[in-house]
């Protein structure tokens, strides 16, 4: 492929993805309760591996710690993320989903899947086969982008 298509092609990457985000994030936001932030349902949804430490989760989100903390009140007011005690450091928290956490954000999701499952069924049969088709080169770009995340 010819350089300017190349770049034509990050340029249209950079327009959809996030779009496609967006699209996504809002609708799992308006099912949980349309105030819960962008940042707040990322975190929900990496806790949904399990229990992080407030610098782990910071990392993980690219974000400073003090910015995890502030996000933490309100979700640790609805009753959704709750602080529970490091098992090797007694000095330290872990941030854990409760299981009102983990049921409101997975009613979220199917929800969302549900709305975006009527989106993508708005698409002729020819655009199906295209994106499905496009969809394992996805993944196999933002598995190199990760890799080469994690070495630098």
């Amino acid at each position: 492929m010819q350089r300017h298509h190349i770049d034509r092609l990050v340029e249209d990457l950079f327009t959809l993805a996030p779009q496609l985000h967006r699209l996504v994030d809002l609708e799992v936001r308006r099912q949980l309760d349309g105030v819960t932030s962008a940042a707040q349902l990322r975190m929900l949804n990496e806790l949904q591996h399990g229990p992080q430490s407030l610098s782990s989760l910071a990392r993980q989100q690219h974000v400073s710690p003090q910015a995890i903390s502030e996000l933490l009140p309100a979700l640790v007011e609805r009753g959704w993320i709750e602080r529970i005690p490091h098992p090797q450091d007694r000095r330290q928290q872990l941030l854990q989903l409760t299981n009102a956490g983990l049921d409101a954000v997975r009613q979220a999701q199917t929800q969302a899947h549900k709305q975006l499952t009527a989106h993508v069924a708005g698409l002729s049969e020819v655009e199906l086969s295209i994106v499905a088709a496009a969809l394992p080169a996805l993944q196999r770009l933002l598995d190199l982008a990760k890799r080469a995340d994690e070495g630098s």
